[in-house]
């Protein structure tokens, strides 16, 4: 659900419905990378945080996959946790 209600926000800023969007999700997702469990030279068991799904990653690919010519060219991810969003780092290397 919560993959979903990024990509149903996008549609609806796109259609006009919104002006913006702000989704509050759990578990946000930022450590599940795109194959699963990322491990770094800080972090060599790579951090779960119950992460399975990385929603404001699928929301990005969402957008640029539907609305790409829309206008949307680039996508700004601003992840205000407190820790490393490892997953959503790896994910749009």
């Amino acid at each position: 659900r919560a993959a979903g209600s990024v990509c149903e926000a996008v549609d609806k800023v796109m259609s006009g419905d919104f002006r913006n969007a702000f989704c509050a999700v759990r578990p946000p997702g930022h450590h599940a990378g795109p194959r699963g469990i990322v491990k770094c030279p800080n972090d060599p068991e790579g951090s779960h945080g119950f992460c399975l799904l990385n929603n404001v990653a699928i929301g990005a690919a969402y957008a640029r996959s539907m609305y790409r010519n829309d206008g949307i060219q680039r996508i700004a991810i601003i992840d205000f946790d407190v820790h490393h969003g490892n997953g959503t780092e790896e994910i749009i290397k």
